[in-house]
């Protein structure tokens, strides 16, 4: 499970670090990586209300609390999907 390069980047199509501000407040930082399909591993999110989440869904992710992982896998849930596939 990762998070979809569309979450961190607007118009760019090259791999790189990127951060983007979503309508719904939460600003999310990751590195785009591509090879053939673009996601993010690594990557921090944030809200001015809710706190932070961060980590990687290949392995570890971190709130701040329940309702800000909640709110976060709510708006903005990781694609699912196998490095076989690439």
């Amino acid at each position: 499970m990762t998070l979809g390069a569309g979450e961190v980047r607007e118009n760019s199509c090259l791999p790189g670090h990127y951060t983007k501000t979503h309508s719904d407040g939460w600003t999310i930082s990751g590195e785009v990586l591509e090879d053939y399909y673009e996601w993010v591993n690594d990557f921090e999110a944030s809200h001015p209300t809710l706190g932070r989440v961060w980590g990687n869904f290949e392995s570890e992710v971190h709130a701040d609390s329940e309702e800000a992982f909640a709110d976060f896998w709510e708006k903005h849930e990781p694609e699912e999907w196998d490095y076989g596939d690439i």
